[in-house]
């Protein structure tokens, strides 16, 4: 594909979806194709360029992660010993389960953590004192039993790595991998390294005949940096992914073949329905017509960011948005290439494969938990569907089939619907456990 067409290309797929601005990087071939299209704020005439940074929301965790390896590579760490070892803030946690978790359980989301626990004070920073609070919560289930999506796991993995490391976890990342792969780091939650680059604004585009992209402010925990606090760029994205391939000049010195197989390999226990078709250690399997290829997705306020890489061809495409309809972008970008011969890896799945459950609804609705996140479900109005509701805003109308997966659309932004599934108890079939975006949230009361 010439940069000419897919420039053009991107600056529709822009329009089309009320993006201001984007960052689109292709590897291929022996060949990189950069582009960008847009504006770092709407209403401004600030080009995107190719060095600015936007909020990369989860993807944030493959930097962790790579930094971890690193940890292990240097044997500051392993795989697969307590957690409790390293750190003594997790010594002695309330449930006697998480004296088993490791660090492979939290790379994998399958350490049974909650999915977002926070401080009382969103600025506190510490990661020691993160962690030690963070003990205090009660498991999800045993380590390693199932997956469930974690940002908790990460920040705890953040001060196994300043523990490892002895400094701070932005230090750690900055020394050992974000200069080496010649990134100049951007934090936007604050951290060592302010960075002299530009950064992009985040949008909300909501629903309505005039889709109109309204900045919003980004709201990131202090204490949950290591999770979802890197900005960077397309071409920032692709370079770690030119580490994990191994085609990165200092590739075998940054990160030995030995961890970077480790990170890429399936975990079993790590079935993670609704987000991706398998999970590693830090990193997504997504399918594709040739083969898996790996990667993360993220979204933060008002953006989105996408990195995929082929172990086999050593492809890779990286996307960064600074728009909630984001990821509408991304799934029309994948079509795309796959028409011109790029089969990008990506996770679709297919929420109800039997037919629309519209009676009975009473079966579903309840209060559902995961730490302190409680969902609501409740028969939507009409009594045709379901009303999914949280303490953060969060409303979508949700249609469960008889397969007990749902789809669910949220009312209040433009974004790609999700899909999500009911558990039943195996002897009794009552209802005792919702997935949703990865995250598994416990029963506890029905309507």
């Amino acid at each position: 594909m010439e940069a000419h067409f897919v420039a053009d290309r991107l600056q529709g797929l822009a329009r089309d979806h009320s993006v201001p601005g984007a960052q689109l990087t292709i590897r291929r071939a022996g060949k990189t194709l950069s582009v960008t299209a847009g504006v770092t704020r709407a209403g401004t005439d600030r080009p995107v360029t190719a060095e600015t940074a936007f909020a990369l929301g989860s993807v944030t965790k493959v930097f962790t992660a790579t930094v971890a390896a690193q940890l292990v590579a240097e044997g500051d760490l392993e795989w697969d010993e307590p957690v409790a070892e390293y750190l003594a803030e997790f010594d002695g946690a309330v449930d006697g389960r998480m004296a088993a978790v490791t660090l492979r359980h939290l790379l994998s989301h399958t350490a049974g953590l909650v999915a977002d626990h926070e401080l009382d004070d969103a600025r506190e920073s510490s990661l020691a004192r993160y962690t030690a609070n963070a003990a205090t919560t009660l498991a999800l289930h045993e380590p390693g039993h199932c997956f469930s999506y974690s940002n908790t796991g990460y920040n705890v993995v953040g001060r196994l790595i300043e523990a490892a490391g002895d400094m701070k976890w932005q230090a750690v990342l900055e020394n050992s991998l974000l200069r080496p792969l010649g990134i100049d780091p951007v934090f936007p939650g604050g951290g060592s390294a302010a960075g002299l680059r530009a950064t992009a604004d985040g949008h909300a585009v909501r629903p309505g005949q005039e889709r109109t992209a309204h900045p919003v402010g980004l709201y990131l925990p202090a204490g949950w940096a290591p999770a979802s606090g890197l900005a960077a760029s397309a071409d920032d994205l692709a370079a770690l992914a030119a580490l994990h391939l191994g085609t990165h000049p200092g590739a075998d010195t940054l990160l030995p073949a030995r961890e970077r197989a480790e990170m890429a390999a399936r975990v079993p226990a790590a079935d993670a329905f609704g987000m991706a078709d398998g999970w590693g250690l830090g990193l997504a399997h997504y399918a594709s017509p040739d083969g898996t290829w790996l990667g993360h997705d993220g979204t933060a306020d008002g953006g989105s960011a996408h990195l995929r890489f082929h172990p086999g061809t050593g492809t890779v495409v990286a996307l960064t948005t600074n728009a909630t309809t984001g990821t509408l972008l991304w799934a029309d970008l994948v079509d795309l290439l796959r028409e011109h011969g790029v089969p990008v890896g990506d996770h679709r799945p297919a929420a109800g494969t039997g037919p629309a459950v519209t009676t009975g609804l009473d079966r579903f609705a309840g209060d559902y938990r995961n730490g302190d996140t409680r969902f609501v479900v409740r028969a939507h109005p009409d009594g045709t569907a379901l009303r999914l509701t949280d303490a953060t805003g969060l409303t979508a109308d949700l249609t469960p089939h008889a397969d007990l997966t749902f789809g669910a659309r949220r009312t209040d932004t433009d974004t790609a619907p999700f899909t999500g599934r009911f558990v039943t108890e195996p002897t009794a079939g009552d209802i005792i456990l919702m997935q949703l975006g990865g995250r598994s949230a416990r029963r506890t009361t029905a309507a």
